[in-house]
């Protein structure tokens, strides 16, 4: 059954500016009812990028979903509409940082500068990753994309939860996110790495 997903997920060519068109139009959804909803522009900005990074999660899980379900699938088009993916997410994710660097700024939020690094490579790699990926021969070399951003989103949700970012009271939706990443390493690893176990 998995086999078939795979060729169908294959045979299906994901047209990309649709489906980026629809990304840049729920983002602008959701800047202009946080607009419309909350007094000041500082707030407005805070509750865009929590929604924005919330519609992000749900991207860069469908994307790693697809990748996962095609990883063992060596039809050309897997590749390209990996790439389609990727370049809708970097595009929304990078709306989100818009929205992020606004609430820093109009907020005041003080930064601690360590903890901006890991987070500055994962949006370089979102950045230049749609430019690279057909350069990229070894498909093994991808994980390293999909498992660190995840690992960046669990350590955000995680110093969300501790109370460590300024103007975010942690919630359940915290913990469905962090959760949500850490099932998908488990169940997109599982279909990477061990069907391909059982397979040898």
């Amino acid at each position: 059954m998995s086999v078939s997903i795979s060729q169908r997920l294959s045979e299906k060519s994901f047209p990309l500016l649709p489906w980026l068109l629809v990304g840049i139009i729920l983002e602008a959804v959701i800047f202009g009812s946080c607009y419309a909803m909350f007094e000041g522009v500082g707030e407005a900005f805070r509750h865009a990028a929590r929604y924005s990074g919330r519609l992000s999660l749900f991207v860069y899980l469908f994307t790693f979903s697809y990748f996962a379900l095609t990883y063992h699938n060596t039809a050309s088009g897997v590749m390209d509409n990996v790439r389609k993916l990727v370049t809708i997410f970097c595009v929304m994710h990078f709306i989100h940082f818009g929205f992020l660097a606004m609430n820093v700024y109009l907020n005041q939020i003080p930064l601690v500068p360590y903890k901006l690094a890991g987070g500055g490579l994962g949006y370089l790699m979102i950045l230049l990753y749609p430019f690279i990926l057909t350069r990229i021969k070894r498909k093994a070399l991808h994980n390293i994309y999909f498992f660190y951003l995840g690992i960046v989103m669990i350590l955000t949700y995680l110093a969300r939860i501790k109370g460590e970012f300024s103007g975010v009271t942690p919630g359940p939706i915290h913990y469905f996110g962090m959760g949500s990443v850490i099932v998908a390493f488990v169940v997109y690893g599982y279909l990477m790495f061990g069907r391909k176990k059982q397979e040898g």
